[in-house]
């Protein structure tokens, strides 16, 4: 007899808190659609038993990114192209997704903070060198800008990015690591409702 009434209570209390998890559960007012460009300066060095050297590059980069938003937060899968820095790159790229948190300033205007992480691929042949090195290292970083409301189904935004990573690649005692990407970017949004 105690085992029934504890069963019930157990029922009952799995019951109500379920339901009010219900209530505190984040469902997607929209579905995103954005495409971004921007200029990235990546960050790397090249050591050698001899020198070791900072290289700065700056390249432009387009990206589209796709997700959902629901009240203060939302979400992005992304995937990013840059122009190659000089000749000895065949390809930079990533992809990966970046989690915002939406304040908002006024009704026309959202400032963002976020967090990101993914991979970075890129493949280049070094000076002297004739087969080409790789790289498919993870990153991780933060984001942060403005989203402008331009009409209820489509956002503005202007940003900047960080993508951190240690990717290191060794051949012929010579050391490349690319340290990190810095971005500043526009993108244009687009939100469909989920209904």
């Amino acid at each position: 007899m105690i085992k029934n009434r504890l069963g019930k209570a157990l029922v009952a209390a799995a019951m109500l808190s379920s339901a009010a998890m219900a209530d505190t559960v984040i469902y997607p007012d929209y579905s995103l659609i954005g495409i971004e460009g921007g200029m990235t300066s990546i960050n790397s060095d090249v050591d050698t038993a001899t020198m070791s050297d900072s290289v700065n590059k700056t390249v432009q980069n387009i990206g589209i990114k796709i997700g959902a938003e629901s009240y203060n937060y939302r979400i992005f899968l992304t995937a990013d192209y840059y122009t190659n820095p000089d000749s000895s790159y065949d390809y930079v790229g990533t992809y990966g997704g970046e989690l915002d948190y939406l304040l908002n300033v006024s009704t026309k205007m959202n400032l963002y903070i976020g967090l990101n992480a993914g991979i970075a691929n890129m493949k280049f042949k070094a000076p002297n060198e004739t087969t080409k090195r790789l790289i498919s290292n993870p990153y991780y970083g933060a984001d942060a800008g403005l989203n402008f409301h331009a009409s209820k189904l489509i956002d503005l935004e202007v940003g900047a990015r960080l993508m951190m990573l240690d990717a290191t690649n060794t051949k012929n005692n010579v050391t490349y690591t690319f340290n990190n990407f810095i971005t500043g970017y526009a993108s244009i949004i687009f939100k469909y409702e989920m209904h």
